[in-house]
């Protein structure tokens, strides 16, 4: 079953279709793109006004940042990434929205449960 055959020679030796090339850069969200940074600085805001605190911010942030770079590198060829992960920043804060919404209501309710 592991002996090399045709197949996997070929598949060993042929020249890729894409040259798969690495850089440091495209291994994060941060600083890929401009537009990144300024959505995320507006969602920021947003979330300020709404009164979350500081602390679930930041852990929103980074759930759209992780939630972004898991999924360009499962769907997407490293050369990819970055395009992937403009296209799919939007997406990766409003999972982000969702989360800090609920945690919100969750802490809310918590500490409307502690008042006497």
């Amino acid at each position: 079953m592991f002996e090399e055959g045709p197949v996997r020679r070929w598949l060993r030796e042929r020249e890729p279709l894409l040259k798969r090339v690495w850089s440091p850069e495209v291994v994060g969200v941060k600083g890929v793109d401009a537009e990144i940074d300024r959505l995320k600085e507006a969602k920021k805001q947003e979330w300020r006004r709404r009164g979350y605190s500081e602390n679930l911010i930041s852990m929103a942030v980074s759930l759209a940042d992780d939630w972004a770079s898991s999924m360009s590198s499962a769907f997407a060829p490293p050369e990819l990434k970055e395009s992937v992960l403009r296209h799919i920043y939007p997406k990766a804060l409003d999972v982000a929205d969702r989360w800090i919404t609920k945690i919100g209501e969750a802490v809310k309710s918590s500490l409307l449960e502690l008042k006497p």
